[in-house]
């Protein structure tokens, strides 16, 4: 009786130890990272200061699939095309984590911009909170000017710390989530 008192001991406890090892395996968070935020940058066509804004959220599976999404209004760019400010819709599809510093690749999903419609790929860097003053965010880079040639959003696993600069953010908050 007793041995079986025992046996019946053990396998509870490797039952509820197996249920909290998946249960912490559940909620282990993904890398992630998102923000928002403004920046003060210089209008190109009078020279006044002009509040770029950003936003942008991204999360990996388990899988290793990465999705997000991230939006851009400039109105210190107007481009080529429009005498609106520039705005840029991306599709997230890659993320590599070094530290606090993210890198992105997507697809211009939309744009105002029509010479802009490549793979494009920035960069933000968590400097803790708050945000303000702290947090820094890359330009938006495009794969190339060629309206002929494709790139990559994939690429942005090549890159490095100090491959995009960075400005500080006037407002909002950036968190990396390795």
């Amino acid at each position: 009786m007793r041995n079986r008192t025992l046996r019946n001991v053990f396998v509870c406890m490797s039952v509820l130890g197996a249920m909290a090892i998946g249960a912490i395996a559940a909620v282990a968070p993904e890398p992630s990272a998102n923000g928002h935020g403004t920046l003060l940058v210089t209008n190109g066509s009078n020279g006044n200061s002009v509040r770029r804004q950003f936003s942008f959220s991204a999360r990996q599976a388990a899988d290793g699939t990465v999705s997000g999404n991230a939006i851009l209004n400039n109105p210190g760019f107007t481009g080529n095309e429009s005498t609106q400010q520039y705005m840029l819709q991306i599709d997230i599809s890659c993320m590599k984590i070094i530290g606090n510093v993210a890198f992105f690749g997507g697809t211009t999903k939309r744009t105002n911009e029509a010479g802009l419609v490549d793979a494009v790929f920035f960069s933000v860097e968590d400097n803790g909170e708050p945000g303000r003053n702290s947090d820094r965010i890359s330009s938006a880079f495009f794969y190339d000017n060629d309206p002929n040639t494709t790139g990559d959003p994939a690429l942005c696993q090549g890159n490095q710390i100090g491959d995009f600069p960075m400005t500080e953010i006037e407002a909002g908050n950036i968190i990396v989530n390795p």
